[in-house]
């Protein structure tokens, strides 16, 4: 009975300091996402904005709030490009770095993006609060080079005109994939 007891408090316990943790983490990020709460973007969105925008190897994809980095690391093994992350919630920037490590050509920052320059980019990929992409749409204008690519999920970028619209076939993966290009 007391081993069953013991047990017990041991896993509630440790599930109660995740908890606090993810709310710590969630914390910590507020000022910056608006809000937004860190969530993963489905392999179907992301296969379906890789497989519309071909890239060149060597080439620079940056993922400007990348979460897990599923983004990155799998443009990087279908294009052998190079991969920048962003992200601002401690939690799921330390779940990217322990995803990502042995891919050589993936670094990713504990970073606000707005603090960096994103000029190098070749292609961009977010998926960003709606609160925030008038700031990001400022941004992008005044720092990427003419041919960027930029994909934006479910939130159109403010004074952008998309050139294409993607709608993932799957049901539950179907809110708008915006491509735009500087």
């Amino acid at each position: 009975m007391i081993t069953g007891l013991w047990i017990f408090f041991s896993i509630a316990g440790c599930l109660f300091i995740l908890k606090m943790v993810y709310a710590l983490s969630v914390a910590v990020s507020i000022p910056v996402t608006a809000g937004a709460l860190y969530v993963s973007t489905s392999h179907v969105r992301v296969m379906s904005f890789l497989n519309e925008v071909k890239m060149a190897p060597g080439q620079l994809f940056i993922d400007i709030g990348c979460g897990d980095g599923r983004a990155l690391r799998k443009a990087c093994r279908l294009y052998n490009v190079r991969g920048i992350g962003y992200e601002v919630n401690p939690l799921a920037f330390l779940k990217a770095k322990c995803l990502s490590l042995g891919h050589k050509n993936i670094r990713i920052f504990f970073k606000n993006f707005f603090k960096d320059k994103l000029s190098d980019a070749d292609v961009i990929f977010c998926y960003l609060f709606p609160d925030v992409m008038k700031q990001v749409s400022k941004k992008l204008k005044s720092e990427l080079k003419p041919g960027t690519v930029i994909g934006s999920c479910n939130f159109e970028l403010p004074g952008f005109v998309p050139e294409k619209v993607l709608r993932p076939g799957n049901s539950l993966h179907n809110d708008p994939i915006y491509i735009y290009r500087m």
